[in-house]
């Protein structure tokens, strides 16, 4: 009996060693399960992976560490934690994701590490400048987009222009603007609204990005299983609906190389060629077709979901706050009235203090990439050491931005929508420190500039023309966002009036 008991426990404990032990010096975190990990534990803590992230520092602290299968994940939060290791160069690896695992190799800026991201994010970073990202070409560009969202409210309003329209899908209200304003930078040319292949390729962009909801794809968990047992999972499916995105800009791409002029080009594809083609004796060179693919795959996944997620945030925001909204509308009639529109030189001359203080709230609440892009030690072959803890070679690491931002120990009310905590008491604008929706460091978001333009002008502009309100008997709508990798607000509907 008792012999039988002794070699009871130490069976236990040999299972325990294999299955629930943590790696020496992991942060700390709850208990792990065997085969699925912490998955259980994150689904009770919240519906979405950014609620459980605020409940896992505040158990856990600043550095936590779980698992979701047999794959450790890294909880960062907090400013300072978080600034430390957005700056760290042996930090600023990122993981490989299923999709990656089934491609030859990976391309593009987002997930490749190393001098050749380097080398592209220099390249791609300097030449979208010279097509407007953070310069006043880029307005002409986003007010053209703009005057096709505002014709389409338009016609919603035929024959009540003085009065509220019908209720409006606020979704359906921005159509395909942000995304035509990347591909007018890449490929030099926009598409119409009712376009179907382009709203075929948003579709397949937006599915692209749900498939990678970290804690509930088996892919993400076990994607060893899944490359042995597909159809298991929509994995497949996901990768096949990449592919289509993928053939999408090969076409474009294809179409350039026909009627190219080294000398004078008329885009970003066009100057990524001639790059190419300087480049073609150099055996190193990392200019080849399929990474220029893998950029405009990059700027259409991240650009367009999450600015076009903010623009619907900033609407909901403005009906669920009608006193902002009136403030924001007071200052546009005051420093611009309606004999024009909005524009750049307005931001940058600090001329409209009020709206822009809006557009940081605006950027706070939201928080669209609630845990950043996620990172992961930049060599594989070794762990890594962070204030104490080690880090696996094979981690991921989550930046908590959400938590971040939504901290009352930085904020005092988090939960309140008050544009004025980035003014100060003479009305000008004040940055944060703790607001960065864009992460910092070696890995900030490559289209911040470009996001930030967009969502100011966006905004602005509807403020000026449009009245919004939450539609006559109807409730108002959930500020609590849905979603894991990006989030948004549940769809909702508004009425709206024009103002002049």
């Amino acid at each position: 009996m008792i012999v039988d008991l002794i070699l009871t426990g130490i069976l236990i404990y040999i299972l325990w060693l294999l299955l629930l032990a943590k790696p020496s010096r992991f942060p700390p975190g709850p208990p792990i399960w065997p085969f699925i990990g912490n998955i259980y534990q994150l689904r009770t803590w919240g519906p979405y992976l950014y609620k459980s992230m605020t409940e896992m520092k505040r158990r856990f602290g600043e550095v936590a560490g779980f698992f979701v299968g047999p794959n450790p994940i890294i909880l960062v939060s907090g400013l300072d934690a978080i600034k430390e290791i957005s700056f760290r160069e042996d930090l600023s690896g990122r993981p490989l994701f299923f999709h990656h695992k089934m491609d030859k190799a990976v391309n593009g800026i987002l997930f490749t590490t190393g001098e050749r991201w380097k080398e592209q994010r220099r390249f791609t970073l300097r030449h979208l400048r010279d097509f407007g990202f953070g310069k006043t070409s880029m307005e002409n560009i986003t007010i053209e987009e703009i005057e096709a969202v505002f014709a389409g409210v338009d016609k919603s309003l035929e024959g009540m222009e003085k009065s509220w329209s019908k209720p409006i899908v606020v979704h359906e209200i921005l159509g395909t603007a942000n995304i035509n304003v990347i591909w007018h930078i890449l490929a030099g040319r926009r598409y119409s609204f009712s376009d179907p292949y382009l709203n075929q390729l948003l579709n397949y962009i937006k599915e692209v990005i749900a498939g990678n909801e970290i804690g509930g794809k088996l892919e993400l968990a076990f994607p060893k299983i899944v490359a042995m047992f597909p159809f298991l999972s929509d994995a497949m499916a996901n990768c096949e609906k990449r592919e289509k995105v993928k053939s999408f800009i090969k076409k474009d791409v294809q179409e350039h190389k026909k009627n190219i002029d080294i000398e004078n080009p008329r885009d970003f594809i066009d100057i990524y060629l001639a790059e190419k083609e300087k480049r073609k004796d150099d055996p190193g060179s990392t200019f080849t077709d399929d990474q220029l693919v893998g950029v405009g795959l990059d700027l259409f996944a991240a650009g367009y979901d999450t600015t076009f997620n903010t623009i619907v945030f900033s609407l909901l925001y403005m009906i669920l706050n009608p006193e902002v909204q009136s403030k924001v509308q007071e200052e546009m009639d005051s420093i611009i009235g309606n004999d024009r529109l909005p524009s750049f030189q307005d931001r940058d001359s600090h001329r409209l203090p009020y709206t822009e203080a809006t557009v940081l709230e605006i950027l706070r609440c939201s928080t669209v990439v609630p845990m950043s892009v996620p990172h992961a030690p930049l060599h594989f072959m070794k762990d890594t050491e962070f204030r104490g803890h080690v880090i696996p070679k094979n981690a991921q690491i989550f930046l908590n931005l959400y938590e971040l931002h939504h901290d009352p120990d930085i904020w005092g009310d988090p939960q309140n929508f008050r544009p004025e905590r980035f003014l100060n008491d003479e009305g000008k604008l004040i940055r944060h420190e703790a607001l960065i929706p864009f992460g910092i460091g070696k890995r900030s978001c490559l289209g911040e500039s470009l996001a930030r333009n967009n969502v100011f002008l966006f905004f602005a502009c509807l403020m000026q023309r449009y009245s919004l309100r939450v539609p006559e008997g109807e409730p108002n709508p959930s500020d609590d966002p849905i979603g894991n990798i990006t989030i948004m607000p549940k769809p909702f509907r508004v009425q709206v009036k024009k103002r002049h």
